[in-house]
């Protein structure tokens, strides 16, 4: 196998289910917050991003929490009423601008003050566009 392959079949085994490259950096505009704590970006890392994750327990516990923000236009963050990342008839809500004709610093928020219902959701995943 040549070198040339290698590097070839290297880069094909780094590519996400999206399309781009696992070692791919975000920009600084591309951050979500959940109850104004930063889970991805802003200082948090980028360690959430394609990982399906739970909310804290006190915030499935509480039927005012969580408040979520996802900053920028090419990430989006996808909630789910169950612990699995996993769509329960409609009761899944997507957070996020994917439109790279928005500012940078573009930020979309949601929470159980739009839809009471929100309050019971115990899951999600943050993605690229």
């Amino acid at each position: 196998m040549s070198l040339r392959t290698l590097v070839v079949l290297s880069a094909l085994a780094a590519t996400t289910a999206t399309g781009r490259l696992a070692t791919e950096r975000l920009d600084i505009n591309q951050k979500v917050f959940i109850e104004s704590q930063a889970v991805l970006g802003a200082g948090a890392g980028q360690g959430a991003l394609g990982k399906c994750r739970f909310f804290a327990p006190q915030h499935v516990s509480n039927p005012a929490a969580p408040e979520v923000q996802v900053c920028g236009t090419s990430i989006k963050a996808t909630f789910f009423l169950r612990g699995r990342c996993k769509g329960y008839y409609h009761h899944s809500k997507q957070v996020g601008q994917c439109n790279t004709g928005l500012a940078s610093t573009t930020c979309d928020s949601w929470g159980p003050s739009q839809d009471r219902r929100f309050g019971a959701y115990q899951s999600y995943i943050i993605e690229n566009c």
